[in-house]
């Protein structure tokens, strides 16, 4: 049997996406439990910022081509290196939850407190 080139393509893609990031899918966490409050998709990004900024993972989420994700680069604003969501993925909520995310950790590393500037960066 032989297969396009196109094929080929899409097959290797679809073998390295979760290797690439991006398209989360939901898990039991992200799920409102009984008692637990509802966040806005901001609200969310902040969170998620300030936990990654406490545990040393400073980084600039931006959206592109999976093939960005192999290449190293860094977020002119902050000097933090940028991971590549996949941009298929994109809706009016994950865009302003990453907005939120993005400004918490560039305002980490443009006015560090508790050493978030000296953690190491993954």
């Amino acid at each position: 049997m032989r297969f396009s080139a196109a094929l080929r393509v899409a097959a290797v893609l679809i073998a390295a996406a979760p290797l690439l990031g991006g398209c989360e899918r939901p898990t039991a966490e992200d799920a409102p439990a009984a008692g637990r409050e509802i966040l806005t998709p901001a609200e969310r990004g902040s969170r998620r910022a300030e936990a990654d900024i406490a545990a040393g993972r400073l980084r600039i989420f931006a959206y592109g081509n999976p093939v960005a994700s192999l290449t190293t680069r860094r977020d002119r604003a902050s000097g933090l290196p940028v991971r590549t969501l996949i941009d298929c993925c994109v809706t009016a909520e994950s865009r302003e939850e990453t907005e939120a995310y993005n400004r918490v950790m560039r305002a980490a590393v443009s006015h560090p407190a508790d050493g978030a500037r000296g953690a190491p960066v993954r």
